[in-house]
This record gives structure tokens, sequence and C-alpha cells, in this order.
């Protein structure tokens, strides 16, 4: 009994201080995520403590393993397939362009800079990966604020995102098991990843966008009290768990589900039932990526200094995306800003860092990939705000599919 109402207690510590982090950063216009990861290190067990170290498939691990898969859920219900099957040129040069740079500069710095010793190739391929992240929801939140959503820069750099995230995501579970599988880097082993990661996802939209119509169909006839939330819930595990079978992260089967789920026609309805639960979990999956972070490695000041330079290279990598949309009367310096914070979907690779890759991926890794995360997610909305704020854009208007609980 002891130990169950320390789980409630753990618990509760967690969700005031996400709370408690959350409204700072609302107070000073900041996303919520920063404020959950951070107060999560403070109070974490390498802080003051009030947490202990986490063991993997214990109460809260479970629960925050449940809150990665709602967040990767809802990052896949806003995206619109048919959007992106149209997508223009341009938001594909970018995306491209957006994903191939800070990849070649993330895996680059990491031999310019001598890390990753023993595994010096395999930890830059993790670090390349994690800067390729794009956080769609924290840009689409600054454009909506100014009501700029519906401007071409905006339609661009949400378009672009939505495949770098899913590029990043991919490149994730491939060099996630490839060193998950042996701790070595194979070309046969990154061929059949790969091969699973692209098929499962083409094989889950092509079957997905027949069968998630009459699923949640299915969900909305029966009449007992909140059947819809519960079978919306399922789904979403489910599809975490198929992936989880056929070797490739639940995070993918989740965003695959999200999509497929936007294809039912009844994506306002999943997105409003989900809330409560998002608002619940996801928090404390920020929270617990913080709390098992060293705060010490951290604050250290090699650690420091390496993840300025990475953050600014994560920054580099991204702002020359933009050149994919020059000559087409856009502001190419929105785009490049625009494209740049990682927030919730870099925090996804820390994740996975801390927990399947643990033995091949560092504490001064995992701190200086925390480091590029922050600032880039903290200084982006700020340089938006400042631009959009002095250049009138071509449209002006609000889009609810972006009002997401981790940025709000």
């Amino acid at each position: 009994m002891e130990t169950i109402i320390e789980k409630f207690l753990e618990i509760a510590i967690i969700l005031i201080a996400a709370k408690f982090g959350a409204e700072i950063m609302r107070r000073i216009n900041q996303p919520a995520v920063i404020g959950e990861l951070v107060i999560g290190i403070i109070i974490g067990y390498y802080g003051l403590g009030l947490l202990p170290h986490f063991k993997s498939g214990d109460v809260v691990s479970t629960l925050a393993e449940i809150g990665v898969i709602l967040l990767l859920f809802e990052v896949g219900l806003e995206t619109n397939l048919d959007e992106f099957i149209e997508l223009g040129s341009t938001a594909l040069l970018v995306a491209l362009i957006g994903v191939v740079a800070p990849f070649a500069l993330g895996f680059g710095s990491i031999f310019a800079l001598g890390l990753g010793g023993e595994n010096q190739f395999e930890v830059a391929l993790f670090v390349g990966a994690a800067m390729t992240a794009t956080s769609v929801g924290i840009t689409a939140r600054v454009f909506g604020d100014l009501g700029a959503l519906k401007s071409k820069e905006a339609k661009t750099i949400i378009g672009a995102a939505v495949v770098d995230d899913i590029l990043g995501l991919l490149i994730l579970t491939v060099v996630a098991g490839v060193l998950g599988s042996s701790g070595d880097f194979s070309l046969v082993d990154l061929g059949v990843i790969s091969a699973k990661a692209i098929g499962f996802l083409i094989a889950v939209v092509i079957i997905g966008r027949k069968l998630s119509k009459p699923i949640f169909n299915f969900f909305v006839k029966i009449p007992s009290p909140g059947t819809f939330v519960t079978g919306s819930f399922i789904f979403a595990m489910l599809l975490g768990a198929a992936a989880h079978f056929v070797g490739l992260h639940p995070i993918v089967g989740a965003f695959a589900g999200g999509v497929v789920a936007g294809e039912s026609g009844m994506t306002h309805r999943i997105r409003e039932e989900m809330k409560p639960l998002n608002f619940l979990l996801v928090p404390i999956f920020f929270v617990y990526i913080g709390s098992e972070v060293n705060i010490q490695t951290l604050a250290s000041l090699d650690v420091f200094l390496y993840g300025m330079l990475v953050s600014l290279l994560a920054f580099v990598g991204k702002y020359v995306s933009a050149l994919g949309a020059m000559g087409k009367g856009l502001n190419t310096s929105l785009i490049g800003i625009g494209m740049s914070p990682r927030g919730e979907v870099g925090l996804i690779f820390v994740a996975v860092a801390t927990t399947t890759l643990s033995e091949v991926i560092t504490a001064d890794i995992i701190s200086i990939i925390i480091w590029m995360v922050i600032v880039t997610t903290v200084i982006a909305p700020i340089l938006l705000n400042r631009i959009l704020q002095k250049v009138p854009l071509s449209e002006r208007d609000d889009d609810e599919r972006f009002e997401s609980p981790v940025v709000e």
C-alpha cells in the first residue's frame, strides 16, 4: 500500500509542477512545453530529488509513454493528407532542405567536436536525426495568435514542417532500430528498418483511409457514454502497438493513427474529446523527460558551450531551408525562423535516447540536445513575433487545428 501511495504522490507532484511550469511560460509568452521540461529538470532525481529515478515499466514511466503516444496521435491528427498530397514544390523543397541541412550539420559537428567516443558514428547519426525535427505546433501557434495562419508563409512552413516531422520520425525510427538492434551500424539493418518504416506508414495510410470513417462511425453509434473517446484512445494505442510488433517505435504507429483518424471526417470531435486526456498525460511525459536529465551535466560549462554551438547550427540548418522559397514573393526570413523551433518533436528524440538508446547516447549528448531544443524553441517565437508585427501578410486568419495543449 505504501508503494501505491508513493506513486499517487509522485503523479500529484508531477502534475502540480507541470501546471506551475506551464503557467510561468504562459505569462512570459513562451511554449508550455519548455516550462514542463525545465520544472522536471529542477524537481527531478538529479535536481531537488522530489522524484525518484524512474524504472522502465513503472506507473509514472508508463503514463509518460502513453502521453507521448497521445502527443504523436495529436500531431498526426493535425496532418491533412489532402494538403500533404497537394503540397506545392516550394514547401516540398523547403522541407527537403530543412532535413538535409540540419542533419548534415548535426552529423558533421559531432565529428568536428570529437564527441561520441567509441560510438562517434552512431552518436553523429542520432544528433543529426534530432536536428531534423520541427515543431509545427509551436510555429503555428505564433502565427495563429496574430491571425496569420492562412498567409502563404504560414502555409509553406506548416506544409514543410509536416514533411519534416514525417521524415524526422522515419530517420529516428531507422537510427533507433539500427542502434538498438546491435549497437553497431549496418547497411543491411539500415535497409531493412527503412523499408519497414516506409512500408508500415504507406500500408496504414492506404488501409486507414478506407477504414477510419466506418470505425469512428461505429464509435458514434454505440450509445454508452464515453464510447467515442475510449474508442479513439484504443485506436491510438493499437496503432502504436502495431508499429512495435513490426519492429518500429510505437510513436510511428501513433502518428500514422492520427493521420488516418483525421480522414474520418470527425477530426474536431476526436480532438475535443481527447483534449482532457492530453492535458493530463502529455505534461507527465515532458516532466518525466526533464526529471531524468542530470542537472549537473546540463549545467556544466563544456556541455553548455557545446549546446550553444549545436543550437546555432540547428538554427542555421533550418534557416537555410528558406532558400527553397526564394524568388516566390515570400518573406524568406519568416520561413527560415518558422522552421527552427524543435519543441515537443525534439523532445521525442530525447525520450528515445533516454530509454531505448541509453547504452549508446550518453548523458552529455542528451543534455546538448536538450539545450538545442530549449534555445531554438524559445528564440524562434520571439523573432517570429517581432517580424510578424512589422510585416503585412497577404491574409490573416486562424486555424483551429493547432490549438494544441502542449503549446498553449
